[in-house]
C-alpha cells in the first residue's frame, strides 16, 4: 500500500501529462480587440467554475464538490477557482499545512486532469493571530466589539459586516506576516506536482475577501492604532463623518480632514492589492495570473467612501494586476427576473486599460426546500433560471470579458446548477460563446454613461446624508436605463478624454458633481461646442475640489432634469440618435457579435438590428433570446 508521499509522487507524471508536458503558464494580453486570458500561450474564453467557501462544499476532495467539479468538466470547463483561507492551513504558529493545499488542488485534477486552477487566497489573519495581536485589530468608531455566539458551523466570512475582531488593513505586522505566508505558499507549491496546474492567485482580504473595510455597511471603521499612525492622527468621529454642509455635499474647505481620511483609507486598499499581486508574480517561477475583487461601483449601498473601491485609476495603471472581478450588481433592478443582470464595474474603462474583468455569477436558481421523502430540493421555475443564466453570462461576454460560476449551492454546500436541465443550458451556452470568442471583438453600445468615483469624497457617507448620488443618480438610473432597449456602456470620468467617442450617439454624465476647471473646459470645447449629444444629471461640476458653486454647473448647462423610468430613458436616448433594439422595457446585452433580449412578461416584439433589418418575434414569458447581431439569426 502506497504511503501519502509515494502516492503524491506517483501523481506527478499524470499532472504534467495533463498540462501538455509542462506546467501551466497564464497571462492576460490583447487578442482579437479585447483583453484576453492566455493559458500556455493559447487564447481562452475566461469562463471558470468556482466552488463555495462554505463548510461542506469548499474542499475539493469531498463528495459534493467532486460531483460538481466533474459535472462542469463534462460541460467543457477547464478553468477552475478554489477558495483557500490562511486560517485553515495555518491553524497555529509554524509552517503552512502544505499537504492540505496540495490535496485541495489534487481534488480539482482528479475531476479534470486538464484543469488550470486559480486559488482565491484569503489573507485575513487567523483568529488566533488576531487574539495574540489585539493592538493590530480594527476599532470601530461607533461602538465596541459585538459578542456573537454561534451554535452551528458557519462561513469564516460570516460576521465580516459586524463589529468583530478583525486585523486592520493598516497593520504593518499583518502585512509582513501575510507576505511571508504567501511566499511560503508559492515557493512550496512550486516544488510540487499539483503546483504545475496553478494558473493564478486571486488575493482576497477585507469583508468577504472583497477589500471592503471591515464592517463597512453597518459600522464606522477604523480607529485602530495602525490606522491612526497611517493617517497621521486621530481619525474622524461619527459626527464628523456624517456632517454635510450644502444639501448632500461636504464643503471641501470645512471637511478637509474627513475627505483626507477617506482618501487615506481608499489608497491603503489599492496599495495593498498592488503589493500582494506583485508578491505573487515575484515569487512564482513562470507567468501567473494575479487579480482580485476590485472596481465595485453599482449597488454599493451608498457606502462608497467608507468601504467602496474609489482608487480605480491607480489599480488600472498597475502592471501587477491582471484582472479585476466582482459579483454582479444586487437589487431588484439588476438581479430580479426582468432586471438587467449587469456587472458592478465600469467595464469599458477596465477594457480600455487592457485589464480582464471576471464577473462572479453567484445568483441562485429557484431551489426550494421540500423536506419530503422523495425530494429534498427542487427547482421551482426552470424557465426563469435559464433566462437568468443566459442574461448574466451574456452581460460579461458582450462586453469582451469573462466570468466564473460561483457555487454557493443549496444550503451553501455547492450544487446550485446540479440539475440536468441547467447543466445542459450551461454546456450549450459555453459552446456558443467559445465559438464567438474566436472572432474579432466588436463593441456595439452607442450610449455612454460617464461615472465618477472621486465625487464620493465630497458627498454624504450614507443614504441618510446623501439620498441622491448613489441611490438615484447611479443605481436607479442604471437599472432603468438598461431596460430602455439601447446598447449601453459605462466609463470612468478620468478615461473619457482618452477614448474614441465617435461611435457614441449620446453621452450621459450621471454623477459628475466633481469637475475641475480643466474638466469643465474639456466638456465645453470637445463635446458641447462640437454639437455632441450630451445629457446631464443632477449638479454637474458643482464642486471643483476646493469649493461649491452653482456657477460651475452653469458653465455646462442652464439646468438638468431627473429622468425617471425605462420608458422615459428610451425616448431620451432615441431622440439623441441612439439605436433602440426593442421596445417594452426589455434589457438588452449586445456586443461581440451577439444580441440578448431579456423579458419577464413576454409578448410580441419587433427587434431592430443595426443593419436595418427587423424581426417580428413572440417572446415567451421568463426568457432570454440570443441572436447573431449581424444576421439576425436566433441562436438560443
Amino acid at each position: 500500500m502506497l504511503d501519502r508521499r509515494a502516492f503524491l509522487q506517483a501523481c506527478s507524471l499524470s499532472v504534467l501529462a495533463a498540462a501538455g508536458g509542462k506546467p501551466v503558464e497564464a497571462r492576460v494580453g490583447p487578442w482579437n480587440n479585447k483583453p484576453t486570458l492566455f493559458v500556455n500561450g493559447k487564447p481562452a474564453y475566461a469562463c471558470f467554475y468556482a466552488l463555495t467557501d462554505c463548510p461542506g462544499g469548499r474542499w475539493t476532495w469531498e463528495e459534493e464538490p467532486q460531483r460538481n467539479l466533474r459535472a462542469f468538466a463534462a460541460a467543457g470547463f477547464r478553468l477552475f477557482q478554489i477558495d483557500l483561507f490562511l486560517e485553515l492551513v495555518w491553524p497555529k504558529e509554524g509552517p503552512l499545512d502544505l499537504a492540505t493545499v496540495r490535496r485541495h488542488l489534487r481534488g480539482v485534477l482528479d475531476a479534470c486532469p486538464e484543469a488550470a486552477i486559480v486559488i482565491r487566497w484569503h489573507l485575513n489573519a487567523p483568529g488566533w493571530w488576531a487574539e495574540q495581536h489585539p493592538e493590530e485589530c480594527v476599532r470601530y468608531v461607533n461602538g465596541d466589539l459585538e459578542k456573537i455566539e454561534r451554535t452551528t458551523p458557519v462561513r469564516i466570512l460570516m460576521d465580516d459586516l459586524r463589529r468583530t475582531r478583525r486585523v486592520s488593513m493598516a497593520s504593518e505586522k499583518w502585512k509582513a506576516m501575510a507576505t511571508a505566508k504567501t511566499v511560503e505558499l508559492l515557493k512550496g507549491l512550486a516544488k510540487t506536482p499539483e503546483g504545475a496546474a496553478l494558473a493564478g492567485v486571486h488575493v482576497a482580504c477585507g469583508v468577504y475577501g472583497e477589500w471592503h473595510q471591515w464592517g463597512f455597511m453597518r459600522n464606522e471603521p477604523d480607529a485602530s492604532a495602525p490606522m491612526q499612525k497611517l493617517f497621521g492622527g486621530p481619525v474622524p468621529t461619527v459626527a464628523e463623518r456624517a456632517a454635510v454642509d450644502d444639501g448632500y455635499f461636504r464643503d471641501p474647505a470645512k471637511r478637509k480632514r474627513v475627505i483626507e481620511y477617506y482618501r487615506c483609507q481608499q489608497e491603503l486598499v489599492a496599495d495593498l492589492i498592488i503589493y500582494f499581486c506583485g508578491v505573487v508574480k515575484k515569487n512564482w517561477p513562470r507567468p501567473i495570473l494575479a487579480g482580485t475583487f476590485y472596481g465595485y461601483f453599482f449597488s454599493m449601498f451608498a457606502r462608497q467612501a467608507t468601504g467602496g473601491h474609489l482608487s480605480l485609476q491607480k489599480i488600472l495603471a498597475a502592471k501587477e494586476v491582471d484582472y479585476l472581478s466582482a459579483p454582479q450588481a444586487y437589487g431588484a433592478n439588476y438581479r430580479d427576473l426582468g432586471g438587467s443582470g449587469i456587472t458592478r464595474a465600469l467595464i469599458e474603462s477596465i477594457r480600455f486599460h487592457g485589464k480582464l474583468f471576471l464577473d462572479e455569477m453567484d445568483q441562485t436558481p429557484s431551489w426550494k426546500w421540500l423536506n419530503n421523502v422523495d425530494t429534498a430540493f427542487n427547482l421551482a421555475d426552470v424557465p426563469a433560471d435559464i433566462a437568468v443564466i443566459r442574461r448574466n453570462v451574456l452581460e460579461s461576454y458582450t462586453r469582451g470579458m469573462g466570468l466564473w460560476f460561483y457555487d454557493f449551492g443549496p444550503a451553501n454546500t455547492s450544487g446550485w446548477w446540479m440539475d440536468t436541465r441547467l447543466m445542459a443550458e450551461i454546456k450549450q451556452l459555453k459552446a456558443l460563446l467559445e465559438k464567438y470568442h474566436e472572432r474579432p471583438y466588436e463593441p456595439a453600445g452607442d450610449v455612454l454613461f460617464v461615472f465618477d468615483t472621486e465625487v464620493y469624497y465630497y458627498t454624504g457617507h450614507s443614504a441618510e446624508t446623501d439620498p441622491y448620488t448613489d441611490p438615484i443618480a447611479v443605481n436607479r438610473t442604471m437599472g432603468e436605463a438598461w431596460r430602455s432597449g439601447a446598447g449601453i456602456e459605462t466609463v470612468h470620468l478620468a478615461d473619457l478624454p482618452k477614448m474614441d467617442l465617435t461611435r457614441y450617439a449620446v453621452i450621459v454624465f450621471a454623477n459628475t458633481w466633481l469637475l475641475t476647471a480643466e474638466q469643465r473646459r474639456w466638456i465645453r470645447t470637445e463635446l458641447l461646442d462640437k454639437g455632441r449629444k450630451v445629457v446631464f444629471q443632477g449638479k454637474p461640476g458643482y464642486c471643483d475640489g476646493e469649493r461649491l458653486s452653482a456657477a460651475f454647473t452653469a458653465e455646462l448647462t442652464p439646468g438638468t432634469r431627473q429622468i425617471e423610468g425605462a420608458g422615459a430613458w428610451r425616448e431620451v436616448l432615441r431622440a439623441a440618435g441612439a439605436h433602440i433594439y426593442v421596445d417594452g422595457d426589455r434589457p438588452v446585452h449586445v456586443g461581440g457579435g451577439l444580441l440578448l433580449i431579456h423579458d419577464k412578461d413576454g409578448g410580441a416584439a419587433r427587434v431592430h438590428f443595426r443593419n436595418g433589418s427587423t424581426l417580428e418575434v413572440t417572446i415567451p414569458p421568463k426568457s432570454s433570446l440570443i441572436f447573431d447581431a449581424r444576421t439576425g439569426t436566433r441562436l438560443l
